[in-house]
């Protein structure tokens, strides 16, 4: 999942562990004539019997 939110792109790659997926968010300032873009990777987020659970809340991880 990507999407933007307030001046950043953020994507929420889900990867699977075991039987459990772990989110994560990768967070991206939008790029301006002046300014690179700058990247965040958080760490491993909690893990989710289900895709669109991990999904969901690395997204709101990345909201917050």
């Amino acid at each position: 999942m990507q999407f933007e939110h307030r001046g950043f792109s953020v994507e929420c790659p889900v990867e699977v562990v075991g039987l459990d997926h772990v989110g994560r968010a990768v967070i991206t300032r939008l790029a301006t004539d002046e300014e690179q873009g700058k990247a965040f990777m958080s760490r491993r987020l909690r893990s989710f019997p289900a895709q669109a659970q991990a999904t969901g809340y690395a997204r709101f991880r990345a909201e917050m």
